[in-house]
């Protein structure tokens, strides 16, 4: 009798990315932006910019009134973003935009009544048809996605889940094991925002999940300069930045002087993420 041949596991784009990333001896730059903030004209052209800047995978915020795993710059932008009147369909409909000139992969983060409330089949079939590769739920525990995973697993969008330093090893092990893309590494214990160090226990945070899995490895939340990086970029195959480039342009005297500003500290921390 012929063993059954076992199913190729299809790759996806941001598979392919750490795929040649790694091949270049590079970890991967993944900043976040809210949608609609300071304008969609204007998160478009902040695309633009971290695109040709050296992003690998560009994280997409749909604004929430209540993100309780965000720090106050991403609360700010969400506030600026609401206010400017921007839903679950205007971010879609950006991604559409952004994607008749850019193939680089994109991920949309957002809250489960975000998603619930749209309708989760609808939600997902949407996403897919307007060019999202990923999505992370950032409130979405593992019990949870259980109870909803079939729609997940139905979806040709990668299900990029959180992984927290005070999880459990054989928790860590089974939220790995739904994920895809990447884990998303979470470096501190609380919300968002910038941060002065990493600390030794982010460290073995992290060889603890390179033990228990071999997807990428991202890391974010507080991740602000390139000597943070320097500390974390061998443990880790990914950075993730958003309060830090959104400060930029928060703190900016115009808008067009906060891209400058991005454009500068992009360039920086991609020239970090070189292996040596």
């Amino acid at each position: 009798m012929k063993a059954m041949k076992k199913e190729k596991v299809r790759e996806t784009k941001i598979d392919n990315v750490f795929n040649e990333l790694r091949s270049n001896s590079r970890k991967a730059l993944i900043p976040f932006i809210t949608c609609g903030s300071p304008s969609i004209d204007g998160c478009m052209k902040l695309f633009d910019v971290l695109e040709k800047n050296g992003a690998d995978i560009i994280e997409i915020g749909i604004p929430f009134s209540d993100p309780l795993a965000d720090g106050p710059v991403i609360q700010a932008t969400s506030k600026i973003a609401l206010e400017n009147g921007i839903n679950t369909d205007t971010v879609m409909d950006t991604i559409v935009k952004i994607r008749s000139k850019s193939n680089i992969p994109i991920v949309i983060l957002t809250y489960f009544n975000t998603v619930y409330r749209y309708g989760i089949d609808k939600f997902l079939k949407r996403a897919s048809s307007a060019g999202v590769d990923g999505l992370i739920i950032a409130d979405l525990p593992l019990e949870e996605f259980y109870n909803y995973r079939l729609f997940f697993n139905n979806s040709s969008i990668d299900k990029i889940m959180l992984a927290s330093l005070t999880s459990s090893k054989e928790r860590l092990y089974k939220i790995s094991n739904i994920c895809k893309g990447f884990l998303y590494c979470v470096a501190v214990k609380g919300v968002t925002g910038i941060r002065d160090g990493i600390s030794s226990e982010v460290k073995d945070f992290l060889i603890k999940l390179r033990s228990i899995t071999n997807l990428p490895l991202a890391l974010g939340f507080g991740i602000s300069n390139p000597e943070q990086i320097n500390e974390v970029k061998k443990y880790c195959d990914a950075i993730i930045i958003g309060s830090k480039i959104l400060s930029l342009l928060l703190d900016a005297d115009d808008f067009n002087k906060g891209l400058s500003k991005v454009e500068e500290f992009m360039i920086k921390v991609k020239n970090v993420l070189k292996v040596n």
